[in-house]
């Protein structure tokens, strides 16, 4: 008996819309993200079968979660890589937006992931993120008796390509990617001679933020907010204490932020914090001063068993650069608005 194989998403996102594959194949055009964990090896090495599957089971939901919830299709899990798509069986205005954003997205989960891991006697994990956009061929390939759904395609290669050379979570981006999502997103560029084949001319831009477009809040927004998802150090500089953290958000009205739960570190409302982000220039801001002004539990609920506190942040003052390129983002925004 003849049989075909077709990604699972894809085949419900088929009978969602009333779609059909061709059989002689077509081009489409595409967003390809690429995620792979860091540092696989030693945690083969050192924790039993029955851990190691814990871990790689709730790393794999995470991402195929947040994929999901930013409309893209789980194309392949490949080791402990996943690839996901946007753009089919239809390409969609915000398919590089929204693959932009699941990028983002994925660096909080995984910040979300440290509490199970601790839970369970692991370590954190670290991803690299490479995005590309383009056009492919898709069809279904291979003998008669069991034809597969594939993906051929420059575009497939360079997200590949990106992620191997993405290191400390980061996200790298081609310039087709880029050309879509510069207007609402602060982008770095990269200079890196990977020598990876298809990659020698190519211009890579780092995601650092992304502009959050929150339709239900979107009316009541005074200020714009900027996704970044971006580890750093928080000092109390009233007992010089400093422990790692989240900004998850950031704009001219402050600072969304989030840390685990530290017993001997807990900071409470009208506290002044220091954050640095690792020595990195970031948005104009080598360091960034605030006060606490909201305080509130995480609760967890599905996969995670959160102790994390999110924190709301009033900065003490923003750099005109750092306003400069909030005020740019916050305009391109209307891009993803209209229409």
């Amino acid at each position: 008996m003849d049989r075909q194989y077709i990604p699972p998403d894809l085949e419900a996102r088929l009978k969602k819309e009333g779609a059909e594959l061709k059989s002689t194949g077509e081009l489409k055009k595409i967003t390809v993200l690429s995620v792979d964990m860091r540092g696989f090896s030693p945690i083969l090495q050192k924790y039993d079968e029955e851990t190691v599957l814990s871990i790689i089971d709730l790393y794999f939901r995470i991402l195929s979660s947040i994929v999901r919830d930013h409309n893209g299709v789980v194309y392949d899990h490949v080791g402990n890589g996943l690839m996901a798509v946007w753009g089919l069986p239809t390409h969609r205005k915000f398919d590089a937006y929204n693959a932009a954003s699941a990028a983002i997205q994925m660096r909080i989960g995984m910040f979300h992931f440290i509490p199970e891991l601790v839970r369970i006697g692991a370590v954190p994990i670290e991803i690299g993120i490479g995005i590309g956009t383009g056009t492919s061929i898709a069809g279904l390939i291979g003998p008669q008796a069991m034809k597969s759904f594939t993906l051929v395609g420059n575009c497939i290669e360079r997200a590949l390509g990106l992620q191997a050379i993405a290191s400390d979570n980061r996200i790298y981006i081609d310039r087709l990617t880029a050309a879509e999502v510069s207007p609402y997103s602060f982008l770095m560029p990269v200079n890196i001679n990977s020598g990876l084949k298809g990659l020698e001319e190519e211009k890579i831009y780092e995601l650092e933020g992304i502009y959050e477009l929150n339709e239900e809040f979107e009316s009541l927004r005074k200020h714009p907010r900027v996704l970044v998802a971006k580890v750093v150090g928080v000092t109390k500089p009233a007992t010089k204490q400093r422990k790692p953290g989240l900004i998850k958000s950031i704009g001219e009205g402050g600072m969304g932020f989030e840390i685990h739960d530290y017993r001997d570190f807990d900071l409470q409302v009208g506290e002044e914090t220091i954050f640095e982000p690792k020595g990195l220039n970031f948005m104009g801001m080598k360091e960034v001063k605030g006060f606490v002004v909201r305080k509130e539990e995480l609760e967890g609920s599905g996969i995670f068993h959160l102790k994390t506190w999110d924190i709301g942040v009033k900065l003490v003052q923003i750099p005109e650069e750092t306003k400069r390129i909030l005020l740019k983002i916050y305009a391109g925004s209307k891009i993803v608005k209209d229409g």
